[in-house]
């Protein structure tokens, strides 16, 4: 299993591979229920446009499971992650989750996105804005990392502008809440 070093990932790249990876999915699923759409109506397509409907929804399954489960486990990248030189990794080893953690991660994510109608979703992509290490909620549960593989830039970051000294009320969420 490859290592990486513990350099939390930058909550921006993060976003933008969340964005890259989710494209990757839906788009060709949708774009391919569109067209099966279509070619439904017609009697002469409407063969093809049901075998599209059918290779999409297969398409939304599988890249999704082999993106976020099969690749990620194995090589620690989605394919947005890999774009922006990210990776999953155990948050005390640095090495790669393995297929089981990372399924584990998708299923606690969308069970507790299921039970709070969707504010788990907008709470858990927000935290890492908000954490030390940038992590997720699901990423503390499991003790997971999204961490920077890409080269260390030595060009300073304009954004930061100092530390704050002044204990703030997201303070709590600095520390990892299991330890």
């Amino acid at each position: 299993m490859p290592t990486f070093d513990l350099r939390p990932a930058d909550y921006g790249k993060r976003a933008v591979a969340y964005i890259i990876d989710v494209l990757y999915v839906w788009v060709p699923a949708t774009a391919g229920v569109i067209v099966a759409v279509v070619m439904v109506f017609p009697s002469q397509t409407r063969g093809i446009g049901v075998l599209l409907i059918v290779v999409s929804g297969g398409w939304f399954l599988l890249a999704g499971i082999w993106n976020d489960i099969v690749r990620q486990g194995t090589t620690g990248s989605t394919w947005g992650k890999e774009r922006q030189s990210l990776a999953l990794v155990d948050a005390s080893t640095g090495e790669t989750v393995g297929i089981g953690k990372a399924l584990v991660r998708i299923l606690a994510f969308w069970l507790f996105n299921t039970l709070t109608a969707g504010i788990f979703l907008i709470a858990d992509l927000l935290m890492p804005a908000f954490s030390k290490r940038n992590q997720r909620i699901v990423d503390m549960l499991l003790n997971t990392l999204v961490v920077d593989t890409g080269p260390v830039s030595t060009t300073p970051d304009t954004f930061r502008v100092g530390s704050v000294s002044a204990s703030s009320p997201i303070s709590e969420f600095d520390d990892d809440p299991f330890s």
